[in-house]
């Protein structure tokens, strides 16, 4: 029973709830980092999470002398990446698509369950194989991990991009068109010495102001339900601005959220926005630091440790 009953609807939840939300945002935070550090495409390390897992499900189910093997496998894989979850901070595990939940918490679930399989999972010696053909379970499992594949990869993973605007304004003459793969990924590192004009995220921006290549500035990315980015405010930006200062603010693909918003003193601050449409992979708050037009600074920062801000 939790080999091949409680374990797998555990497996079964978080794919279904993927496959439901079909966003790689979603994602475990560790694994969006490691894998656009690699380059990896997220929307197939997405299909490959939910075919993976369902494929698993299957296999527990139906092949008694495989549950146990199998299922500790797929958790020795989750809990590293939990681990990485929370030395990066992360508020969701990204096991369960949209639905947030921390990553302690599956940690310790994640934990409990790779103990129960090793020390009660354990194959009954009669439900061993006593012929080398295949059974009809084994059978079925084979197609069962077929269909799982096909399923998981036919998930879309983002939309198809349109020249994008924002309420009614174009951005910039609305000739940039939204990543075809459904989201972006940034790599801060490359932007540093370039001209803020060749660096791709800037063609999104709606409507920079025309000074924004004239000695010092700052761009702001930030979210509207953002905590990290209130403070960020609240410390540098409220008061005074270390220089002048244009606030992007990033959506989530369906648009910007209608709850837990934050408020914002940066009064004179510019304001602009991304397009919605697709997931725009960035850790708010984000700061980039340009001087006559070239960047010399963007990381991902917080109102401790706000990097880029020359003092």
């Amino acid at each position: 029973a939790f080999a091949r009953v409680l374990v797998p609807l555990y497996f079964l939840a978080g794919a279904v709830l993927k496959i439901i939300d079909a966003s790689p945002t979603h994602l475990p935070t560790a694994l969006i980092k490691w894998a656009g550090a690699a380059g990896i495409d997220l929307v197939y390390l997405l299909r490959l999470a939910i075919a993976g897992e369902l494929a698993v499900v299957g296999v527990m189910i139906l092949v008694p002398r495989l549950a146990r093997p199998v299922g500790l496998c797929l958790l020795g894989v989750f809990l590293p990446v939990l681990i990485g979850d929370l030395m990066l901070g992360a508020s969701s595990c990204g096991c369960f698509g949209a639905v947030e939940v921390s990553p302690w918490a599956t940690l310790v679930v994640d934990v409990g369950l790779f103990l129960g399989l090793f020390f009660f999972g354990r194959r009954n010696p009669a439900l061993a194989w006593t012929s080398t053909l295949p059974t009809i379970p084994t059978v079925v499992a084979g197609f069962w991990v077929v269909t799982s594949f096909m399923v998981g990869f036919t998930v879309n993973g983002g939309s198809t991009p349109h020249a994008p605007s924002m309420n009614g304004a174009s951005v910039n003459g609305g000739v940039a068109e939204l990543p075809a793969e459904g989201f972006y990924f940034p790599d801060y590192g490359s932007w540093i010495g370039s001209s803020w004009e060749d660096v791709p995220l800037s063609v999104w921006v709606q409507d920079p102001p025309p000074d924004l290549n004239s000695g010092l500035r700052y761009v702001m990315f930030y979210r509207k339900d953002c905590e990290h980015c209130h403070e960020l405010m609240e410390a540098w930006f409220a008061d005074f601005l270390p220089a002048p200062t244009l606030a992007v603010a990033i959506p989530e693909r369906g648009g910007f959220p209608t709850e837990n918003l934050m408020s914002f003193r940066c009064d004179d601050c510019q304001f602009s926005e991304l397009p919605s449409g697709i997931d725009w992979f960035m850790q708010t708050p984000v700061l980039v630091r340009l001087r006559d037009g070239y960047v010399e600074c963007a990381a991902e920062v917080q109102a401790t440790d706000p990097q880029c801000i020359e003092f």
